[in-house]
């Protein structure tokens, strides 16, 4: 019995293919569980707390009063520790058992009170910020003021202080759920790669040839090679999503992303499987072309802006969408904007990635 294939028939039965070619990948299927399973422990070993409290060491009994009045009973971000001599406290600073310190010299109060000269040492590590040292100098000024009885030498101005975007004093985010948009990209890029070397292979062996022999045409496989690069980059991001509770205020919006996150990487595995002449080549090209993409999830593990051109980066919108509804518990609002830019790289790189897959295939 004969009867006119439909389209959908055709594509269902290069999707069957592709899938039974990709099950039998055991090197990437290997790749994929060891990745799962590292990026879920990092995820939960990483230490979840943060600790914003300055240790500040000082040597000076007599100054207790001073400070206690100039800090407070219970300041937050400032904890204070007392020393007997120097020596000690340079040891607790070499050690790291605290952040800073200050050696104030014997009869510093009646030193000061006097008019006479003293010198206050401040001994830092050497990664603490310089605004956190200038800060703990201009504390030992007022401390000096303070006790001789004077007043600042300068009028201090009526002040409002408001915080532009979100405040994140005293709610810092854990270094490891800054890292979630970091694990779902990598998981996108490991099965771009998988697909652009199996697309390779089927150039190689000119299976692509034997399928144009056939009722299919090039937009069949196109079509078909297109869903199985987003589903199954799709479903592997969102099972790592889902393992380190990725999915944040707004699951819509990192649902969205991840999908198109997936269409976005399946066109540059198409480019990458098309230009490669060999299973070296199309991983060496499929990754000079990905990792520069991963460099925005790198960018939100340190605080700050990112630099204006990593704005630009396809990978972007994808990065911040996770983040904004993940970390910072937005939603779509703030989304929306991330979104529309991400997609309008998925049309980019998919349509680009159909074309050059569809030239290779016509000229073989």
């Amino acid at each position: 019995m004969s009867g006119k294939v439909s389209r959908l028939q055709l594509i269902g039965t290069i999707l069957q293919k592709d899938l039974k070619l990709f099950s039998r990948d055991f090197l990437f299927i290997f790749l994929t569980i060891l990745s799962l399973v590292t990026f879920v422990t990092l995820y939960w070993v990483i230490p979840r707390d943060v600790d914003e409290t300055i240790a500040l060491g000082v040597r000076g009994a007599d100054l207790r009063p001073a400070l206690k009045a100039l800090t407070g009973e219970s300041e937050e971000g400032l904890e204070l520790f007392w020393f007997d001599d120097t020596e000690t406290l340079m040891q607790a600073v070499e050690d790291k058992d605290i952040e800073i310190g200050i050696s104030f010299p014997d009869n510093f109060a009646a030193e000061v009170a006097s008019g006479r000269e003293v010198r206050v040492t401040v001994y830092v590590r050497p990664s603490l910020p310089a605004e956190i040292t200038n800060a703990m100098t201009s504390m030992v000024r007022e401390i000096t003021y303070a006790i001789a009885g004077f007043q600042l030498p300068v009028s201090q101005p009526s002040e409002e202080v408001i915080v532009l975007g979100i405040d994140r004093a005293g709610g810092q985010i854990p270094f490891g759920d800054r890292m979630r948009p970091l694990y779902a990209f990598m998981m996108l890029l490991m099965e771009a790669i998988a697909l652009g070397v199996l697309i390779s292979s089927e150039v190689q062996q000119r299976t692509l040839t034997a399928l144009l022999s056939t009722p299919a045409r090039v937009s069949d496989i196109l079509t078909a090679k297109i869903i199985l690069g987003t589903g199954v980059a799709f479903s592997e991001a969102m099972i790592i999503t889902f393992l380190i509770q990725g999915f944040g205020a707004s699951p819509g919006v990192v649902i969205i992303a991840l999908l198109l996150g997936a269409v976005l990487v399946t066109g540059i595995a198409m480019i990458a499987g098309s230009a490669g002449k060999d299973l070296m080549s199309t991983m060496l090209l499929g990754m000079l072309i990905l990792i520069p993409l991963a460099i925005p999830a790198f960018a939100v593990l340190f605080p700050g802006t990112p630099a204006a051109w990593v704005r630009y980066l396809p990978s972007y919108g994808i990065i911040k969408a996770i983040l904004v509804s993940s970390i910072e518990g937005a939603g779509w609002a703030e989304s929306v904007k991330y979104l529309a830019i991400l997609a309008g790289w998925c049309v980019v790189s998919a349509a680009t990635g159909a074309l050059v897959l569809r030239r290779r295939a016509v000229t073989l």
